[in-house]
């Protein structure tokens, strides 16, 4: 069995920094999700993160980031639910 990366796994903070649209790529097949996360601290949010990487197939713990203005920290990530995350068999 090839576990090849999700196609849609981020390749560097830098992609994160920006959370470009949804494409159609990123949600072209079943199982696939895009989740953007809001916390009110990074610990928070990256503890989520962290979750959601046991439960599925996950683009991996994201860079957070904070938008001027806005309260909170935010974070994207891209999962396939349909697949095991680290813990999984």
């Amino acid at each position: 069995m090839d576990l090849k990366p999700p196609a849609n796994r981020l390749v560097s903070p830098a992609v994160a920094a920006v959370m470009k649209p949804i494409d159609q790529k990123h949600i072209a097949e079943p199982g696939l999700v895009v989740l953007d996360i809001t916390g009110g601290d990074e610990d928070t949010v990256q503890a989520v993160m962290a979750t959601l990487e046991e439960r599925w197939a996950t683009s991996g713990i994201a860079p957070v980031r904070r938008d001027p203005g806005e309260p909170g920290v935010r974070a994207r990530v891209y999962a396939d639910i349909l697949r095991p995350g680290r813990e999984g068999p």
